[in-house]
């Protein structure tokens, strides 16, 4: 039998595992995992698999939830606007939390024209549904941009893919935020 240390038993070393690769505060997954499997995703597409789109997601003027209400408010922001996300893709969609209040959605063998209609229906959703919150007024109105990018035919890397996608995004909250815009050329 093989020796396994103490700390690398059972449930303990499955929530590590967990942990490595998961934001703790919205339970998506973290930046890390992210770049590695979306490495292997690109690959794949450039081989001849079906494309990979990317959702770039902004959560609007979050600055202003956290200045206003506080961070325990912009927590609960960040918490729901994951639950929102998950609810709204595909079980074989990956969600990350990108860093502070920005996401991204990865869609593997997803066409643009789909993934800018899961975009737009996530958007109206934010905007429709007001967010509760635990402090007076009870609720405020949270909206996104999006940028939307997929994989290009050739050498395109998941760097690029990502880069692009962010641009998308900038145009978007360029051009009034609330919105989505797919990445230029696409």
């Amino acid at each position: 039998s093989r020796y396994v240390p103490d700390n690398c038993r059972g449930d303990n070393y499955q929530e590590r595992i967990v942990m490595a690769v998961t934001d703790t505060l919205t339970g998506l997954h973290n930046r890390r995992y992210l770049v590695s499997h979306l490495e292997n995703l690109v690959q794949r597409a450039a081989s001849g698999g079906k494309p990979v789109s990317v959702l770039m997601i902004d959560i609007g003027h979050f600055k202003l939830v956290n200045d206003n209400y506080g961070h325990q408010v912009g927590d609960e922001v960040l918490v729901e606007s994951a639950k929102r996300i998950r609810m709204n893709i595909r079980g074989v969609d990956l969600a990350v939390r990108y860093g502070g209040e920005e996401m991204v959605v990865v869609m593997p063998d997803t066409e643009m024209s789909v993934a800018h209609i899961v975009a737009e229906r996530l958007t109206q959703h934010f905007a429709d549904v007001p967010f509760k919150i635990s402090m007076d007024p009870g609720e405020i109105t949270v909206t996104v941009s999006m940028g939307v990018a997929v994989t290009l035919e050739g050498s395109d890397s998941s760097e690029d893919l990502l880069r692009r996608a962010d641009e998308a995004l900038y145009s978007a909250k360029r051009d009034g935020r609330n919105r989505v815009v797919a990445a230029a050329g696409q």
